[in-house]
């Protein structure tokens, strides 16, 4: 009988359910694992891996991440799996992760910068396009959005930072696109990823409000400024925003849910 991953806990973003099982608190074969970013997020990098077979009590997001843990996936260690069903988080978001590069010349621009200052998600299909297929890159694309409304930044695929560490110059978009000649990654999202993108852009936009998670309220400006300081410790986006007082924010959602949800995460800390 197989032993399947129990989530320490469950969550909800954009409609789809994220189960949080962290390697870095669940490590028995001590597998090497990426260490806290020491900058902000940039943005999300999208990959693609192969559709695996599994049993009905479990998912293909799931297999992945136990291989993981098993120490079956060589040096790969993302945030997310996701696949039709759910998600998987791997690691806490604010973690680095390994997956924007291959073996072979380094570049501090390049595969590097990648792993160190983007989110990652490995959305799991096999290209037939079949309802399985649509499903996962939903999911994807919601989660995704996500990530872009809580820190910002850009959306990358795996492509673009194999072309950056092959010299190539360019737009995001461009080199996004551009077929590296290696990884070819995300290889069912990318030859239409501007409609990926629409699709993620259109969990955003849907809301005008921005939502923050706020952190402290202080009449002295020098008392929260200080207060910033051991904050952007584990948040390094927070802020701080004056309104009468003085008031220490992280994150930005176009959803109250999500704002919400991070607001679990804030507490947990």
């Amino acid at each position: 009988m197989s032993i399947y991953l129990k989530p320490d806990a469950v969550h909800i973003w954009n409609g789809v359910k994220v189960n949080q099982y962290f390697l870095t608190d669940h490590n028995p074969n001590k597998i090497a694992l990426p260490l806290k970013r020491s900058g902000d997020v940039i943005g999300t990098t999208i990959h693609n891996t192969g559709r695996i077979s599994v049993k009905k009590d479990t998912t293909p997001a799931e297999q992945y991440l136990r291989a993981t843990v098993n120490g079956n996936m060589n040096s790969v260690r993302v945030h997310l799996y996701v696949d039709d069903v759910c998600a998987w988080l791997c690691l806490p978001l604010t973690y680095s992760s390994w997956h924007a590069g291959h073996t072979g010349r380094k570049d501090a621009h390049g595969s590097e910068r990648g792993n160190a200052f983007t989110l990652s998600i490995e959305c799991i299909m096999n290209g037939s396009g079949d309802e399985k297929d649509i499903k996962a890159r939903d999911n994807a694309a919601r989660i995704a959005a996500y990530l872009l409304d809580l820190y910002g930044g850009e959306l990358y695929t795996h492509n673009y930072w194999e072309n950056i560490r092959n010299g190539r110059r360019g737009s995001i978009d461009e080199l996004n696109k551009l077929n590296d000649g290696y990884k070819n990654c995300p290889i069912y999202i990318r030859p239409k990823w501007d409609d990926f993108k629409a699709l993620v852009k259109s969990y955003r936009s849907k809301y005008k409000s921005l939502y923050y998670v706020q952190v402290g309220a202080f009449k002295k400006e020098d008392n929260a400024r200080a207060f910033l300081e051991t904050v952007k410790k584990a948040y390094p986006s927070a802020f701080v925003k004056e309104n009468g007082l003085y008031y220490v924010q992280v994150g930005a959602f176009s959803d109250l849910n999500n704002a919400n949800t991070y607001l679990q995460f804030v507490k947990q800390d």
